[in-house]
């Protein structure tokens, strides 16, 4: 008895946590479906993104109305009127995102009569959205008199609705606001060759050579990988302010002078690109040529272009590698390494790690400045006596590398080198002491007694 009365029990606890299940996946299905149709309540417009292939944008509003086409071309979105030039792609998808996220407050009317009185008549913003399944069309009115709320409408629905004046707000847009702003678009990747013109300065040219810049006019030198690629960014990003369509013959020939700067720009594919910089009416204004719009483009821009093959340098001083080092000579003290330890010549049983990290320090330095042997600076520093020597051999075979190292004249916490690489030869580097401190190091820990001896 007490066993059927148990088995009982269990059914009927197994009948209740079933029904509880029931009511709990019923609960979550219709907390879901109430969610969604709260995501869903009140949208204007119901509108998939990526299935929009264009927009026809009207805005009245402004003092200067515009008209504006703008169609997805190769996944990319591109003003096509009043002018054909890449459309900034962020800024559209901001203006699709706020239309299909808007709510409507309220239905004003159902009838689509007197459509006067919510200025939609005459609509300060008429928005075309196009998609393979035809156009939807968007109305913007007037201002309601009462809240912070403007009149809209879907063409050919009838109903007129009300809600925040965000609607108006976000897409009080102009020409300027959809074009992309960049001065140039470029594929870094294919540039091969950059040349930079100014006024009173030699012509600087950088050529793509096995993969990597190096400088080839007004001299010979590698060059920093970043700051060339900098330099591109910051003249073919350049964000222009405005722009001026249509150049006339005049404003064509104020670019014939010889302006602020020139950049040309050849490609891998040999097709070249020519930048006009020139400062007119205290504007800095871009040209690219031909037809291309004339770029207003902020001051900041002087900076950028007013580049010399200094600033383009690999500041790296040294090309060597340190695991190939076999002797060392600092100041006239020898070292040298045995069985990947380094020893001065006289003991061979204490290492001296210091001069692994000297050498560590040496491969990785990089110049906080750049002087020819001719640069003043450079002169009255090597005047004095140098403050170190180093010699470093390597093994197989390849010559010894020499430098000379002084305190730079006038910045104590400054060294200035120069070392035997021929490509170095006429070049002093300027480096904090910071960068080298394993130089000072080595000559305390050798010159300091050791505890327990005289």
């Amino acid at each position: 008895m007490t066993t059927r009365n148990q088995l009982k029990t269990a059914g009927i606890l197994a009948t209740v946590l079933v029904v509880l299940g029931g009511l709990a996946t019923w609960d979550e299905w219709q907390t879901k479906r109430d969610d969604k149709k709260k995501d869903t309540e009140n949208l204007l417009l119901t509108l998939e993104i990526e299935k929009v292939t264009g927009l026809e944008f009207s805005n009245r509003e402004s003092k200067d109305p515009v008209d504006i086409s703008i169609e997805k071309k190769n996944g990319k979105w591109s003003i096509i009127t009043p002018v054909s030039v890449l459309a900034d792609q962020q800024a559209v998808d901001n203006l699709l995102t706020t239309l299909k996220d808007y709510k409507y407050e309220k239905i004003v009317t159902e009838s689509g009569a007197n459509l006067a009185s919510f200025g939609l008549d005459k609509p300060k913003r008429i928005i075309q959205i196009k998609t393979e399944k035809g156009p939807t069309t968007l109305l913007v009115g007037s201002n309601a008199p009462v809240g912070y709320s403007v009149y809209a409408t879907v063409e050919g629905s009838g109903k007129v609705y009300v809600g925040s004046q965000h609607l108006a707000v976000s897409t009080g847009k102009s020409l300027h606001d959809f074009r992309d702003k960049a001065l140039l678009p470029l594929d870094f990747a294919q540039v091969s060759q950059i040349e930079l013109l100014r006024p009173g300065h030699p012509p600087l040219k950088i050529e793509k050579q096995a993969g990597s810049f190096s400088i080839v006019r007004p001299e010979v030198h590698p060059a920093d990988q970043a700051a060339v690629r900098s330099f591109l960014e910051d003249i073919t990003k350049a964000n222009a302010s405005a722009f001026f369509d249509g150049p006339d013959s005049k404003l064509q020939k104020s670019f014939g002078g010889p302006g602020l700067a020139v950049v040309q720009l050849k490609m891998a594919d040999g097709k070249s690109t020519v930048l006009r910089f020139i400062e007119k009416d205290k504007k800095i204004l871009a040209w690219l040529g031909t037809s291309e719009p004339v770029a207003q483009l902020n001051d900041d821009i002087r900076g950028k272009l007013a580049k010399s093959a200094t600033d383009f340098r690999d500041r790296k001083i040294f090309s060597f590698a340190g695991d190939k080092a076999t002797e060392v000579v600092l100041d006239g003290k020898i070292y040298q390494k045995k069985n990947g330890e380094w020893y001065t010549a006289e003991d061979s049983t204490k290492a001296v790690p210091q001069i692994r990290s000297l050498l560590v320090d040496l491969e990785f330095a990089k110049a906080t400045e750049i002087l020819g042997s001719k640069d003043k600076a450079a002169i009255d520093s090597r005047a004095a006596a140098a403050s170190h020597s180093i010699k470093i051999s390597f093994d197989g075979g390849t010559p010894p590398l020499e430098i000379t190292v002084w305190e730079k004249k006038g910045t104590p916490e400054s060294w200035l080198l120069t070392h035997s690489d021929v490509k170095a030869s006429k070049t002093a580097y300027v480096i904090g002491k910071a960068s080298l401190s394993a130089m000072e190091a080595t000559k305390q820990t050798l010159s300091t007694p050791a505890l327990g001896h005289d």
